[in-house]
């Protein structure tokens, strides 16, 4: 069994895949003052409680937009006696044409994910993924990466909007639907950053078909997504596993 492992600034998210797809998902809190030790007690916990005997994975591969978590959950793996362990960095095989300025600063994550929706074969292709960050990545109709967009997620942009105006109250994302004509600041505040939300990836999908030519697939991912998708008007496809099959295929090609 393989695992991967994806740290994000908000979740870490773990999947188990044995040769013929995912076995397992599951996610624990971002910490990064916690030390290899305390993942490898965390790991353990999951692995666990999924019913997964350690001694049955003979490979991990790690990415993480957080850059001090790389060593520390290379470290907690190796601690549980996984010794093959790949870092997505700018060594690693993807396969993947990203043509950019600097390529090397397109995130793993990311990259793992524009591998993956690469794959299903449905191109071009907008990947959207839907957390801390808003992030768009498209792929034209040869499966190049082609262009990027990042902006903050929706949580993030409550919580600078909290901190930037005194009056504004804290808002949990999560309330009820009370529609878009908010009657109160703090619906208001949710409509604005619920429904904008959607309502730009709209937009910016529609400028992307405009630069492609064409109307491109669009896959959805992220921790934010299930709040979003449900109103945005574009079809899309959502596969909360993305980045975690990416990290799969780019492990079967560097190890295969």
């Amino acid at each position: 069994m393989l695992i991967a492992v994806n740290a994000g600034n908000s979740r870490v998210l773990l999947g188990g895949y044995e040769e013929d797809g995912q076995v397992f998902s599951a996610s624990i809190a971002t910490e990064p003052k916690l030390t290899r030790d305390d993942y490898a007690c965390k790991l353990q916990q999951v692995l666990l409680l999924y019913g997964v005997n350690v001694r049955r994975i003979h490979g991990g591969i790690v990415s993480s937009v957080v850059p001090s978590m790389v060593g520390v959950l290379e470290g907690a793996l190796r601690l549980l006696g996984i010794r093959d362990v790949i870092e997505v960095s700018s060594g690693v095989k993807t396969g993947l044409n990203i043509r950019s300025e600097q390529p090397r600063q397109v995130g793993s994550d990311r990259v793992a994910s524009a591998v993956a929706a690469r794959a299903k074969g449905k191109l071009p292709c907008v990947v959207v993924c839907l957390g801390t960050a808003t992030t768009f990545t498209v792929l034209d109709q040869s499966g190049a990466l082609v262009g990027s967009a990042i902006t903050a997620g929706v949580r993030l942009s409550l919580s600078a909007l909290r901190e930037q105006a005194a009056q504004l109250p804290a808002v949990a994302i999560e309330a009820r639907d009370e529609g878009i004509l908010a009657r109160n600041t703090a619906d208001a505040m949710r409509v604005g950053a619920v429904y904008g939300a959607a309502a730009m990836v709209d937009g910016m999908v529609g400028r992307f078909a405009e630069t492609l030519g064409q109307t491109p697939h669009v896959v959805v991912t992220g921790d934010i997504a299930p709040l979003v998708t449900r109103y945005m008007r574009v079809p899309f496809e959502y596969d909360q596993s993305l980045v975690l099959d990416g990290l799969h295929l780019i492990w079967k090609r560097n190890r295969s």
